[in-house]
Protein backbone atom coordinates (compact mmCIF):
# COMPACT_ATOMS: atom_id res chain seq x y z
CA UNK A 1 0.00 0.00 0.00
CA UNK A 2 2.80 2.64 0.98
CA UNK A 3 4.98 1.70 -2.42
CA UNK A 4 1.37 2.19 -4.54
CA UNK A 5 0.81 5.98 -2.75
CA UNK A 6 4.66 6.53 -3.22
CA UNK A 7 5.03 5.75 -6.88
CA UNK A 8 1.58 8.05 -7.36
CA UNK A 9 2.26 10.96 -5.12
CA UNK A 10 5.55 10.92 -4.16
CA UNK A 11 7.20 12.78 -6.14
CA UNK A 12 4.58 15.89 -5.64
CA UNK A 13 5.56 14.73 -1.66
CA UNK A 14 8.95 15.03 -2.58
CA UNK A 15 8.40 18.86 -4.26
CA UNK A 16 6.34 19.65 -1.08
CA UNK A 17 8.64 18.26 1.48
CA UNK A 18 11.59 19.85 0.05
CA UNK A 19 10.24 23.57 -0.34
CA UNK A 20 8.83 22.87 3.70
CA UNK A 21 11.83 21.10 5.51
CA UNK A 22 14.47 20.37 2.97
CA UNK A 23 17.40 17.99 3.70
CA UNK A 24 15.47 15.14 5.37
CA UNK A 25 13.08 14.78 2.86
CA UNK A 26 15.91 14.97 0.56
CA UNK A 27 18.41 12.44 1.65
CA UNK A 28 15.05 9.99 2.35
CA UNK A 29 13.89 10.79 -1.45
CA UNK A 30 17.68 9.48 -2.53
CA UNK A 31 17.31 6.31 -0.30
CA UNK A 32 13.71 5.75 -1.78
CA UNK A 33 15.36 6.26 -5.07
CA UNK A 34 17.82 3.38 -4.67
CA UNK A 35 14.88 1.03 -3.87
CA UNK A 36 13.22 1.92 -7.22
CA UNK A 37 10.34 3.17 -5.50
CA UNK A 38 11.00 7.20 -7.43
CA UNK A 39 13.24 7.41 -10.31
CA UNK A 40 16.64 8.64 -9.15
CA UNK A 41 16.36 11.82 -12.37
CA UNK A 42 13.04 12.99 -11.62
CA UNK A 43 13.45 12.57 -7.89
CA UNK A 44 16.98 15.00 -8.39
CA UNK A 45 14.92 17.44 -10.27
CA UNK A 46 11.62 17.75 -8.09
CA UNK A 47 14.06 18.11 -5.09
CA UNK A 48 15.71 21.26 -6.34
CA UNK A 49 12.60 22.75 -7.93
CA UNK A 50 11.10 22.26 -4.38
CA UNK A 51 13.76 23.62 -2.47
CA UNK A 52 13.92 26.63 -5.00
CA UNK A 53 10.70 27.66 -5.25
CA UNK A 54 10.83 27.74 -0.82
CA UNK A 55 13.80 30.05 -1.32
CA UNK A 56 12.62 32.11 -3.96
CA UNK A 57 9.37 33.30 -2.52
CA UNK A 58 10.58 33.79 0.82
CA UNK A 59 12.85 36.01 -0.64
CA UNK A 60 10.08 37.78 -2.59
CA UNK A 61 7.88 37.85 0.01
CA UNK A 62 10.44 39.38 2.66
CA UNK A 63 11.56 41.93 0.87
CA UNK A 64 7.78 42.76 -0.10
CA UNK A 65 6.79 42.88 3.54
CA UNK A 66 10.12 44.11 5.40
CA UNK A 67 8.08 45.80 7.86
CA UNK A 68 5.92 42.54 8.95
CA UNK A 69 6.24 41.63 12.31
CA UNK A 70 6.88 38.33 11.60
CA UNK A 71 10.06 39.23 9.26
CA UNK A 72 10.75 41.80 11.85
CA UNK A 73 10.98 38.93 14.50
CA UNK A 74 12.80 36.85 12.39
CA UNK A 75 15.21 39.86 12.10
CA UNK A 76 15.35 40.42 15.82
CA UNK A 77 16.36 36.85 16.47
CA UNK A 78 19.96 36.57 18.14
CA UNK A 79 20.88 33.73 15.30
CA UNK A 80 19.64 36.30 12.48
CA UNK A 81 21.87 39.10 14.26
CA UNK A 82 24.97 36.90 14.24
CA UNK A 83 23.94 36.11 11.01
CA UNK A 84 23.43 39.72 9.64
CA UNK A 85 26.88 40.65 11.91
CA UNK A 86 29.13 37.91 9.94
CA UNK A 87 27.57 37.26 6.40
CA UNK A 88 25.71 40.28 5.18
CA UNK A 89 29.02 41.99 4.19
CA UNK A 90 29.18 39.48 1.40
CA UNK A 91 25.36 38.77 0.03
CA UNK A 92 26.22 36.54 -2.72
CA UNK A 93 28.65 33.97 -0.88
CA UNK A 94 25.55 34.01 2.00
CA UNK A 95 22.92 33.30 -1.14
CA UNK A 96 25.45 30.93 -2.48
CA UNK A 97 25.95 28.96 0.59
CA UNK A 98 22.98 29.17 3.00
CA UNK A 99 21.10 25.87 2.17
CA UNK A 100 24.15 23.90 3.68
CA UNK A 101 24.79 26.10 7.22
CA UNK A 102 22.08 24.17 9.34
CA UNK A 103 19.10 26.28 10.35
CA UNK A 104 19.86 29.03 7.77
CA UNK A 105 16.97 28.08 5.37
CA UNK A 106 14.58 30.93 6.38
CA UNK A 107 16.89 32.97 8.27
CA UNK A 108 19.09 34.05 5.26
CA UNK A 109 16.43 34.74 2.42
CA UNK A 110 14.73 36.99 4.95
CA UNK A 111 18.17 38.77 5.98
CA UNK A 112 19.32 38.93 2.09
CA UNK A 113 16.02 40.52 0.99
CA UNK A 114 15.73 43.11 3.56
CA UNK A 115 19.32 43.70 5.01
CA UNK A 116 21.26 44.21 1.70
CA UNK A 117 20.22 45.81 -1.69
CA UNK A 118 21.09 42.20 -3.60
CA UNK A 119 18.51 42.17 -6.73
CA UNK A 120 16.41 39.70 -7.21
CA UNK A 121 18.59 39.41 -10.56
CA UNK A 122 20.89 37.97 -9.09
CA UNK A 123 19.49 36.62 -5.77
CA UNK A 124 17.77 33.92 -8.37
CA UNK A 125 20.59 32.18 -10.27
CA UNK A 126 22.94 32.04 -7.67
CA UNK A 127 20.11 30.38 -5.49
CA UNK A 128 18.98 28.41 -8.51
CA UNK A 129 22.61 26.91 -8.89
CA UNK A 130 22.98 26.46 -5.02
CA UNK A 131 19.22 24.36 -4.95
CA UNK A 132 21.03 22.63 -7.96
CA UNK A 133 24.09 21.65 -6.08
CA UNK A 134 22.26 21.00 -2.78
CA UNK A 135 19.80 18.60 -4.27
CA UNK A 136 22.30 16.76 -6.19
CA UNK A 137 24.34 16.17 -3.10
CA UNK A 138 21.23 15.22 -0.57
CA UNK A 139 19.50 13.08 -2.98
CA UNK A 140 22.58 11.12 -4.15
CA UNK A 141 23.48 10.79 0.36
CA UNK A 142 20.44 8.82 0.35
CA UNK A 143 21.31 6.39 -2.47
CA UNK A 144 24.40 6.04 -0.82
CA UNK A 145 22.69 5.68 2.37
CA UNK A 146 20.44 3.00 0.18
CA UNK A 147 23.18 0.95 -0.82
CA UNK A 148 25.03 0.91 2.71
CA UNK A 149 21.38 -0.40 4.17
CA UNK A 150 21.72 -3.22 0.58
CA UNK A 151 25.16 -4.40 1.88
CA UNK A 152 24.47 -4.66 6.01
CA UNK A 153 21.24 -6.06 5.59
CA UNK A 154 20.44 -6.98 1.81
CA UNK A 155 17.17 -6.05 -0.15
CA UNK A 156 14.83 -4.88 2.31
CA UNK A 157 11.19 -5.34 0.96
CA UNK A 158 9.26 -3.67 3.32
CA UNK A 159 9.59 0.13 2.81
CA UNK A 160 7.99 0.91 6.34
CA UNK A 161 11.34 -0.44 7.60
CA UNK A 162 13.27 2.42 4.86
CA UNK A 163 10.79 5.41 6.02
CA UNK A 164 11.39 4.36 9.44
CA UNK A 165 15.01 5.23 9.25
CA UNK A 166 14.61 9.00 8.42
CA UNK A 167 11.35 9.26 10.99
CA UNK A 168 13.72 8.21 13.68
CA UNK A 169 16.73 10.51 12.99
CA UNK A 170 14.34 13.48 13.11
CA UNK A 171 12.21 11.77 16.40
CA UNK A 172 15.98 12.11 17.82
CA UNK A 173 16.90 15.13 16.83
CA UNK A 174 13.64 17.38 17.71
CA UNK A 175 13.72 15.58 21.23
CA UNK A 176 17.20 16.57 21.54
CA UNK A 177 16.24 20.29 20.24
CA UNK A 178 13.22 20.11 23.31
CA UNK A 179 15.33 18.33 25.48
CA UNK A 180 17.60 22.15 25.11
CA UNK A 181 15.62 24.51 24.71
CA UNK A 182 13.78 22.89 27.62
CA UNK A 183 16.90 23.09 30.02
CA UNK A 184 17.47 26.49 28.87
CA UNK A 185 14.50 28.13 29.89
CA UNK A 186 15.41 26.62 33.13
CA UNK A 187 18.90 28.14 33.81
Amino acid sequence: MIDALIAKYGLIIVFLGCALEGDTVAVTSGLLAHHQLLPLWPTLAVAWAGGWTADVLIFLLARRYRAHPRVLRILSHPVSQGVARRLLGRPLLLAAVFRFIPGMRTVSPVLLATGTSLRAALYLPVTCLSALLWAGVMVLVGHGIGEVIRRLWGHVDRTELLLALPVLLVAIFALHRFWRMRRDLRE
